[in-house]
């Protein structure tokens, strides 16, 4: 079962969240994401692949870390509310997801 985390995104600001696969190589492997603002919803409010919004550092604890930059961020809606996951794909096609959670983008004052 994937991990929970509830995040808020500011508006503007470089968004980045590491998630550590323990015991897991995840040397081969690609990783995506995708923002919605619900569950059925039909429409990203982000999609990445693999590098540069999605990179993994392979090793015996490799590590996952999905980043939105500052201009992503600046271009997202006040005040939206919305899910996420993070899933790594094997060189087979096995997908595992690893972390989901509910998010809430926070307005920016500056800029």
């Amino acid at each position: 079962m994937a991990d929970s985390y509830n995040p808020r995104i500011e508006q503007g600001a470089t968004w980045s969240v590491p998630v550590t696969v323990t015991g897991v190589d995840l040397t081969g492997f690609t990783a995506r994401s995708k923002g919605r603002a619900d569950f059925a919803s039909t429409t990203t409010i982000w999609d990445k692949s693999s590098s540069p919004g999605i990179t993994i550092t392979a090793g015996a604890n490799s590590v996952i870390t999905l980043t939105l930059t500052a201009t992503e961020t600046a271009a997202l809606t006040r005040w939206t509310v919305g899910v996420f996951d993070i899933e790594y794909v094997s060189p087979a096609g096995i997908v595992t997801n690893c972390l989901r959670g509910r998010f809430e983008v926070y307005p920016e004052v500056t800029y």
